[in-house]
């Protein structure tokens, strides 16, 4: 029989139903997510990050992987609309983006990039006034 070092004993015994041990230290947990934010607070960040790209251009990448993240907290609450469409605004956003670089070869290219940046702006700004007031995207889906 091996003999254990006094430190390697476990002197207090665990109430898992309290969370306290016999010492009376309270049980630590891993939080997986802040919960001290609420949804409206998530949604302005991720608008605000859209927005932030016009400057950064890597913080819209950041607010897409946080809408992703976070949208299943939103579910069920009236920014849930706010995920779908600040996920949506990405990717056509993008899409559009690229055909537009596609098309400086034909010299209509800058027209369209200057075109989806005012679309991907106005949908960031009504996005994150709604989120401020409250209010869901009345159609997330929509193109504008």
């Amino acid at each position: 029989m091996i003999a254990k070092h006094p430190r390697q004993e476990n002197l207090c015994s665990g109430d898992a139903k309290t969370g306290t041990s016999a010492c009376g230290a309270k049980a630590m947990s891993l939080q997986t997510s802040n919960s001290s934010l609420d949804p409206r607070t998530w949604t302005i960040v991720i608008w605000a990050l859209y927005l932030g790209s016009f400057v950064t251009g890597i913080s819209g990448l950041v607010g897409l992987i946080l809408a992703y993240l976070k949208r299943d907290e939103l579910a069920g609450t009236a920014f849930e609309s706010h995920a779908v469409s600040a996920i949506r605004t990405f990717w056509i956003g993008l899409v559009a983006a690229l055909v537009g670089l596609v098309l400086t070869i034909v010299l209509i290219g800058p027209l369209v990039m200057l075109a989806v940046a005012a679309w991907f702006l106005f949908r960031s700004v009504r996005g994150l006034v709604l989120a401020i007031d409250s209010k869901p995207i009345a159609d997330p889906q929509g193109w504008l």
